[in-house]
């Protein structure tokens, strides 16, 4: 088995600084943009996180939650 058809993991995340020379020497970040916002892979969104260089973007805000008007009123089997 020489495939890896399982799909990877990515996040978005905006950009909030670049790392200084020779700190991510590894990586390179030359095609990325201060305040810009990326779909990345999970490995390396999470390193820029991490390192304090991006913020997750949720691109999936939580749903509304009804409201809770104490107790509900039922039908009565009668």
């Amino acid at each position: 088995m020489n495939e890896n058809r399982t799909p990877e993991f990515r996040l978005r995340i905006r950009l909030t600084s670049l790392p200084k020379p020779g700190e991510l020497d590894d990586i390179s970040l030359e095609h990325y943009h201060v305040g810009q916002t990326y779909v990345l892979p999970s490995q390396l969104a999470t390193l820029l996180i991490l390192s304090g260089y991006a913020e997750l973007v949720d691109s999936h805000p939580g749903r509304a939650e009804a409201a809770d008007f104490g107790h509900p009123r039922f039908p009565s089997g009668k």
